[in-house]
């Protein structure tokens, strides 16, 4: 499982963390007017890619406000436990711990047996810490813990800082392909702290070869969303092997002179 890495920062879309603890705005932000844009919009406008990102999938719109509340609330648990486990060391027996050019990976495992991933690497330079986070979110980018036998895609979108992903990856280029669904969302904790997460939930491929619904043993509100997608013929057809996404995310936050990025992974299948 260790070599499968899974690609989540790459487009996702910021989800605010209110002070009140407020569930998450289900209506898209207003649109505005892309025509006569100044050099200095432009400029800015790369600086945050999460319109772009918007515009090329809006096509994926999903408006059903049940299911959007429903994975609003989804993530909001993932965000709560990814925080837990990231800092919590009792329920973990550490395996190994080793640096190599400022990264620091804790092979660790779940309580429940569920075989989960945490690795750590440091970057020097404070001023890379938007472009980290737009790099991770970028589909076109490939993650630090990915590899070219990675692809991945937005298949709904619930507004402009809510997604569900496919991803599909191979763990050499000759083995199976491998795919999950998870929703996914991106948490602005603070001007210097961002929080990525993903999860699984019941989501129905129409795979015909796997009927069966995984069980979520982190987030349990994932066990009671549901939702349907129109999959892919090689997926419906049981061609490919479906994995699922406990929970995983990354936490990247910058200091005064470092940016800290921190990685959570745990996957069922």
């Amino acid at each position: 499982m260790n070599k499968f890495y899974i690609q989540i920062v790459f487009f996702l879309l910021i989800i605010p963390l209110y002070v009140n603890n407020k569930t998450l705005a289900t209506e898209l932000s207003p649109k505005k007017d892309t025509k006569h844009k100044s050099k200095k919009n432009k400029k800015r406008y790369t600086y945050d890619n999460t319109q772009e990102i918007y515009e090329k999938n809006k096509h994926l719109l999903y408006t059903d406000i049940k299911e959007t509340k429903n994975a609003c609330k989804v993530m909001k648990e993932a965000l709560r436990q990814l925080e837990y486990h990231v800092t919590n060391t009792v329920d973990y027996g550490l395996y190994n711990i080793y640096y190599t050019d400022y990264m620091l990976f804790d092979d660790i495992k779940y309580q429940y047996n569920t075989n989960v991933e945490k690795k750590q690497y440091i970057v020097d330079n404070p001023n890379k810490y938007n472009k980290i986070i737009n790099k991770y979110w970028n589909p076109d980018h490939a993650n630090l813990f990915n590899d070219d036998n990675v692809k991945r895609k937005i298949v709904r979108v619930y507004n402009p800082n809510l997604v569900i992903i496919q991803q599909r990856s191979k763990t050499w280029p000759w083995s199976r392909q491998k795919y999950f669904y998870a929703i996914a969302a991106k948490f602005k904790i603070s001007e210097n702290k961002i929080i990525i997460v993903m999860s699984s939930a019941n989501i129905n491929d129409n795979n015909c070869k796997n009927k069966r619904n995984f069980e979520n043993i982190i987030v349990k509100n994932a066990n009671l969303f549901e939702a349907n997608i129109d999959s892919e013929d090689d997926i419906r057809n049981g061609k490919l092997k479906k994995i699922f996404v406990n929970l995983s995310g990354h936490i990247i936050e910058k200091k005064t002179d470092r940016i800290y990025v921190t990685y959570f992974e745990s996957i069922s299948g």
